[in-house]
């Protein structure tokens, strides 16, 4: 099987993700960087999201994500600190993607012979043609119990809620936002300390790594389960807008 992966860069989740992929698969054929939220032009909406000492925190935490990253084209490290670092590691080649469902773009994944497209956090909506295009479709990891919490930052929201618990979940794609058949799920309690932060490294990062590995090997082996969403549980989130802050607050969450 013949796997590419699609996502954005990151410097705190993704990475470790691939990192468990590709240090396990020797059948990804290559990472595609598609543009995502750490661009210049997304500053301000996270400075009023997260509120001056998160924001702060986390732009610190950034820096030194990035000199890490840095350090390790020359030192090893025990982990990577991008994506680009990531496929780096391993030799697997890494390229920009403008627009996933761009032709030109489709027919270079014909040309790998791509059996699988992998999406981990993923900014765009795969249209039929790139759902179309592997054997063995397109699988995405979502940090929340699908259907529940489709959409954008569940981990904000199921705090924000108040909820006692989320999870991950590995789904088949379809033409629908964070929609098709489930393929696996885990659910994880929320704890009072969580943050943001914390809440997304243990649920998508520590959990859901080995979930969306468990799948590509379930998908390579021919042994998959799918259950369609029952969608009468579904629900639906975007950026948050300032009621939504205030709540998330007024509960005593933090994002760092």
């Amino acid at each position: 099987m013949r796997i590419y992966i699609l996502t954005q860069e990151d410097a705190f989740y993704i990475p470790v993700i691939i990192d468990t992929v590709l240090s396990a698969r020797s059948d990804v054929v290559g990472v595609g960087i598609v543009p995502g939220e750490l661009q210049p032009g997304h500053v301000q909406k996270y400075l009023h999201l997260m509120g001056v000492r998160d924001f702060a925190l986390q732009s610190a935490n950034l820096v030194i994500h990035r000199a890490l990253d840095v350090v390790s084209r020359v030192i090893p490290m025990p982990r990577s600190y991008s994506v680009s670092g990531a496929a780096r590691r391993v030799s697997v080649p890494a390229e920009q993607v403008p627009k996933v469902n761009d032709a030109k773009f489709l027919d270079h994944l014909r040309s790998l012979g791509v059996d699988l497209v992998v999406s981990i956090a993923c900014p765009q909506i795969f249209r039929q043609p790139l759902l179309d295009l592997p054997a063995h479709g397109c699988i995405n990891l979502h940090g929340a119990l699908l259907p529940r919490y489709q959409g954008l930052l569940p981990s904000f929201w199921v705090l924000a809620n108040g909820e006692a618990e989320t999870g991950v979940t590995v789904h088949v794609m379809d033409a629908k936002l964070d929609h098709g058949d489930i393929l696996l799920q885990r659910r994880v309690p929320i704890r009072d300390d969580d943050t943001v932060h914390r809440l997304v490294r243990r649920s998508k990062v520590e959990f859901g790594r080995q979930l969306l590995l468990e799948a590509i090997t379930q998908i390579d082996q021919g042994r998959v389960t799918r259950t369609p969403m029952d969608m009468s549980q579904a629900s639906y989130v975007a950026f948050p807008d300032d009621a939504a802050r205030a709540q998330f607050r007024k509960r005593g969450r933090r994002f760092i």
